[in-house]
């Protein structure tokens, strides 16, 4: 049985960069433009965040990977109780909307978990064998 490794390419981590980008700034300008200017610079700071380390982790710097987790996970904790309140107020297309953009910055992250999992090195298991008796 023979098996291949899995390679993976950098359109993996732009794709998630595109993805957290897109679902951002659509959740930034869905709210300025709706809402109003009110409590922008609270919308505007994760859209920051998302876009300075989105361009870090573009420049090929594996520690921004990680750190955009925090943002997804501050955003998607924020925003599910909106759906929650959406769902129950009856709102639906206003709950499907943040349904929506949470799974794509949760497919994000789940794309930058996966390429750093498979990207990760992994000993042979049919690889010589060292022995752990030393004379």
């Amino acid at each position: 049985m023979s098996s291949s490794p899995v390679v993976t390419t950098r359109t993996d981590v732009n794709i998630a960069i595109v993805l957290l980008l897109l679902a951002e700034a659509t959740l930034f300008f869905t709210f300025l433009f709706i809402v109003g200017p009110i409590g922008t610079f609270e919308r505007l700071l994760p859209l920051a965040v998302v876009l300075t380390l989105s361009a870090t982790l573009y420049w090929e710097h594996d520690w921004a990977r990680w750190a955009l987790l925090a943002p997804v996970a501050f955003r998607a904790w924020n925003v599910v109780l909106l759906i929650a309140a959406a769902w129950g107020l009856g709102r639906t297309g206003t709950a499907l909307f943040l349904t929506f953009i949470i799974l794509a910055e949760l497919f994000a992250a789940f794309i930058l978990i996966d390429s750093y999992v498979v990207r990760r090195p992994r000993p042979s298991a049919i690889g010589p064998q060292k022995s752990v008796l030393t004379h």
